[in-house]
């Protein structure tokens, strides 16, 4: 089987798809994407052109996508997000093609009714279409008819184990984000505040780099906890998975606090729940799907500082509690989000969707 990926070839995610695919012999695998992110042996790269240095730019390299794939004569195009590389699978001309929706890409994207009308098309010339949470298949269902497959972003549950890293009595709340406004890592380390005047015996580790960071850093200056307060920066789980995973693993506390609903999956809450970290997560998006309130983790609402306060407060004085919510966190996860599943939910839909081709 020859396939093509259209996507963005430095996102971790896309990048996790293609390891995981080029592993089987039996398929030959071709990304088309821009000439950025690792490359992986035994893959066959197709760069799209940088013109503009807008999104103007997907629509500039449309016939170089047709070119390609005429070139390559591919069983398959597989477009992750359903705007920009979906886009392009659209206007190649080229059947059968899945579309892969990410989230924000279905909830932010379509600002005007151009996109919306050019979205909805999209999805009518799909031949297949997949989510990865169920927030975004109802979200789908208002643009399309088509039946929506739910494969999720899981983890390799072999990876990302139980292993707790002994903190001599500091309990350790770590979240892995992008510091952008989406996240709302400012209400995490305002609630950290909260929390410091009762317990001396909190740290708080903050994995990720974006456009907030000196904000963030300036703002544990002025509540008064920078010496309680770690910034890592962006650690590449790709080429640097040691190092990603022992920080992950000496997280007593997991935190994740997006504030729009177009945070759907949310990655990172599934990989510290398959380490047996409980989880604080707010109450958007797809976050409710992955972290059972009061089970695995506490749901809080977004923005709001004395709940998220309120729900670390438990489970620092609370060891048993935390373990328990680990335990059911990992469960959870060997139950839905085992990597190696939703690789073969995939590879099934790629059979599926090229055989329905060929009979119709």
């Amino acid at each position: 089987m020859k396939v093509i990926i259209l996507g963005e070839n430095n996102s971790v995610h896309i990048q996790k798809w293609i390891q995981a695919i080029a592993s089987f012999a039996e398929l030959q695998l071709h990304v088309i994407s821009f000439d950025r992110g690792v490359k992986y042996e035994g893959v066959t790269y197709h760069p799209l052109s940088v013109i503009s240095g807008t999104k103007v730019d997907y629509l500039l390299n449309i016939f170089k996508v047709k070119s390609y794939i005429k070139k390559i004569k591919p069983h398959l195009v597989h477009a992750h997000y359903a705007t920009s590389y979906g886009f392009l699978a659209r206007f190649s001309g080229f059947h059968p093609f899945i579309i892969t929706g990410w989230g924000a890409d279905i909830f932010d994207s379509p600002k005007n009714y151009f996109m919306k009308k050019l979205l909805v098309n999209t999805f009518k010339n799909a031949d297949a279409i997949s989510v990865l949470s169920e927030i975004t298949r109802v979200e789908i269902k208002k643009l399309s008819n088509k039946y929506v497959h739910l494969i999720p972003f899981g983890v390799d549950i072999n990876k990302f184990g139980v292993k707790k890293t002994d903190n001599n009595g500091i309990v350790k709340i770590g979240t892995i984000r992008t510091l952008s406004e989406k996240y709302g890592v400012e209400y995490l380390i305002r609630a950290f505040a909260l929390v410091c005047n009762s317990h001396q015996n909190i740290k708080l580790e903050i994995v990720g780099d974006g456009p907030l960071r000196s904000f963030l850093e300036n703002l544990t200056v002025e509540l008064g906890i920078e010496n309680k307060v770690v910034f890592h920066g962006f650690v590449n789980q790709n080429s640097s998975f040691e190092k990603y995973i022992e920080i992950l693993q000496s997280f007593d506390i997991f935190a994740i606090l997006s504030i729009l609903d177009s945070e759907t999956f949310g990655v990172a809450a599934v990989e510290a729940s398959a380490c047996g970290i409980p989880v604080v997560a707010t109450n958007v998006g797809g976050l409710p799907e992955v972290i059972d309130s009061e089970k695995s983790g506490i749901i809080v609402p977004p923005k709001n500082v004395k709940a998220t306060a309120i729900a670390f407060e438990r489970l620092i004085s609370n060891e048993n509690l935390r373990i328990n919510m680990g335990k059911n966190g990992r469960l959870k996860v060997e139950n839905n989000y085992n990597w190696s599943t939703n690789i073969n939910q995939m590879l099934n839909l790629y059979s599926e969707t090229i055989k329905n081709k060929k009979n119709n």
